[in-house]
């Protein structure tokens, strides 16, 4: 997982790739720090970018992503936002979507959300 030295590199990086990833935690966290490794095993099934961004570090992550509670997991495509989990993290719905984001040739945001 990517540990960006500035916000704005991580910001690049979503508007820029197919789908990407974005781990949301802060220091004190002790949920933080139990989820962050599962989800970095779940992430080596994907060649996605990821990013983990620590709000302490990042003040203005909590404005940017609009997060109010860590660990926050927010999932893009193409840029835009399909998925946020907060504080309970279902790692089961987050490999679905990413799988379906990965394998898929023609996948997009618009069908997605197209009924």
């Amino acid at each position: 997982m990517i540990q960006p030295v500035q916000l704005s590199e991580a910001l690049k990086g979503i508007q820029q790739a197919q789908a990407s990833l974005v781990y949301i935690s802060r220091v004190d966290c002790s949920v933080c720090h139990a989820i962050l490794p599962r989800t970095e095993q779940l992430l080596e099934e994907f060649d996605i970018p990821s990013y983990q961004l620590d709000a302490d570090l990042f003040p203005e992550v909590a404005s940017e992503f609009e997060v109010m509670t860590v660990p926050a997991v927010l999932i893009f495509s193409q840029g835009k936002e399909l998925q946020r989990q907060a504080r309970f993290i279902n790692l089961t719905r987050v490999k679905e979507l990413l799988t379906e984001l990965t394998h898929t040739n023609t996948l997009s945001y618009e069908e997605l959300f197209h009924e």
